[in-house]
């Protein structure tokens, strides 16, 4: 049996951004310790049951390695007893508080989303992920190749779990460092493997200003390993004011150094990435991985997007858990994926935060920029019934607003395109959309059901509620012309551990 081939076929089953819910059924006494009998599930189509037994020591030492990740991140575990920690009563008080820490780590996206959690909850399918180094693997694909040299492996870089990240050296210029990914196909894949590596191909032809095409090298079956430039980081780098090559959670975690930029270098990006997504639809490239982790920075005044070959991968998207509670009203494609994506980054951009849920009522419009209008019809909640707005169309408002300019369009670039790849990419993007429609579905079932039991155990109380739920959009006055002032471009905002409750149902 290859090297390559360790039950990854069971593992590609799996979808990391399933979510996964947990419930502490009750506790036991094993050799004089409490055991806590933790039932968790992943939920999707099928959910998916089992049980953990974990000790009050297991959650210890788990937030002991979230704390060397940031030391911003608590799980807020009750203190430690050292007398009467077998106490009926102090047991389940404890038992409360523990049941707190797992609702915190499967409600909160990027906890949910790490490692570290998974592994913790889910160590059938996640724990080698911990352990395993895949340096001499990858090292005996780059063996025959004359062009990349391995030079070490990195950290989890990414939100990714199943993506090992390696530094690389190009052997005409040792000096130039690549980022290397190795990439284990998703559950959305829907190619053939000879398919797959012609539409791969394909993908590496693309020439465009705005789009980073990266180099896609031989790999077995089941795996992609691609080398991309390490430019000077993400937007989500930049507005984190971190460096790109350290663990995902000790990045992002802290809020409070989340910077503001200055108003004209964010109506550049915001045209750079509008025109970049206008040349992916246009032609009919399977997208739907547009967060500011997946804008490069090439310069102060240049960015790209990249990730175009994650849906060819069969990979799902950062914001799934998301995507599948809008319904399908407001998600019907790929492309309302990207749209919604980018108005993530807009609330980035101007509320100086991310977005932790997948709608948003209510915008402070912390900057002299006036994109709240774009913003709601963009992330309005599906109570909304607003479909969701095309690229072309916010392109041309912003265009009415002045904050796009007439010049020449920058995706004039034409790609060519042979029409056997085209028919692949349909297959990709309703591979992609599939999946989610169903998630979609068995969601509105359970509100259904749901309020079906209100309405015959408290029928008063419903119609209430059903009066009073209603999305009022506010008229905004449209700047003739943009508004630039000097500000600071730092953030005081604290970076605290929110539980954002039936928002995120990950």
């Amino acid at each position: 049996m290859s090297i390559f081939e360790n039950s990854a076929t069971l593992k590609n089953k799996v979808d990391d951004t399933h979510p996964l819910k947990c419930t502490i059924l009750n506790s036991r006494n094993t050799s004089g310790y409490t055991e806590y009998v933790i039932e968790v599930t992943r939920t999707g189509v099928q959910d998916y049951t089992w049980k953990i037994f974990k000790r009050y020591s297991d959650f210890v030492k788990l937030q002991n390695m979230l704390y060397k990740m940031s030391p911003k991140i608590n799980l807020d575990l009750p203190p430690k007893k050292y007398i009467g920690n077998m106490d009926r009563k102090l047991v389940m008080q404890r038992q409360n508080a523990l049941q707190s820490s797992l609702n915190t780590m499967v409600e909160n996206l990027m906890l949910a989303n790490s490692l570290l959690i998974r592994s913790f909850l889910d160590p059938e399918s996640y724990s080698e992920y911990c352990k395993e180094s895949l340096f001499q693997k990858v090292g005996m694909v780059l063996r025959g190749n004359r062009e990349f040299e391995l030079s070490k492996e990195l950290p989890n870089i990414g939100w990714r779990l199943k993506r090992k990240s390696f530094l690389s050296k190009w052997k005409k210029d040792p000096k130039q460092e690549l980022l290397l990914s190795w990439t284990e196909c998703g559950p959305d894949l829907s190619l053939k493997q000879l398919d797959l590596v012609t539409v791969l191909k394909s993908i590496s032809s693309i020439i465009h200003p705005l789009v980073d095409i990266p180099v896609i090298l031989p790999s077995p079956e089941g795996y992609t390993l691609s080398v991309h430039n390490i430019q000077v980081g993400s937007l989500r780098d930049l507005l984190y004011q971190t460096t790109p090559l350290q663990p995902f959670l000790k990045k992002y975690w802290d809020t409070s150094s989340h910077v503001y930029l200055p108003d004209q270098t964010m109506v550049s990006y915001i045209k750079q990435i509008l025109y970049g997504l206008k040349f992916l639809h246009d032609n009919q490239i399977p997208y739907g991985h547009l967060h500011s982790g997946n804008v490069l920075v090439c310069d102060i005044e240049n960015i790209k997007l990249t990730g175009i070959e994650n849906s060819t991968l069969g990979l799902p998207s950062y914001y799934r858990s998301y995507l599948v509670q809008l319904g399908k009203k407001r998600i019907q494609s790929l492309n309302d994926v990207d749209i919604y994506g980018f108005g993530h980054i807009l609330h980035e951009f101007t509320e100086n935060e991310p977005l932790t849920r997948p709608f948003c009522e209510h915008f402070s419009q912390k900057t002299s920029l006036n994109l709240t209008k774009q913003m709601k019809t963009i992330l309005a909640p599906p109570s909304s019934k607003l479909l969701m707005p095309s690229v072309n169309s916010i392109i041309t408002n912003l265009k009415h607003a002045r904050m796009i300019d007439e010049q020449k369009d920058p995706s004039f670039f034409k790609c060519k395109i042979p029409a056997l790849v085209k028919e692949h990419y349909i297959l990709i993007a309703e591979k992609c959309m599939s999946r989610i429609f169903e998630d979609q579905k068995k969601i509105a079932l359970e509100k259904r059901h749901k309020k079906i039991y209100k309405i015959i155990h408290d029928p008063e109380k419903c119609i209430e509620a059903t009066q009073s739920k209603h999305f009022d959009f506010h008229s905004i006055k449209n700047n003739s012309s943009l508004d630039i002032n000097n500000r600071s471009h730092s953030s005081s905002s604290n970076s605290t551990l929110t539980s954002t409750g039936s928002d995120i149902s990950k």
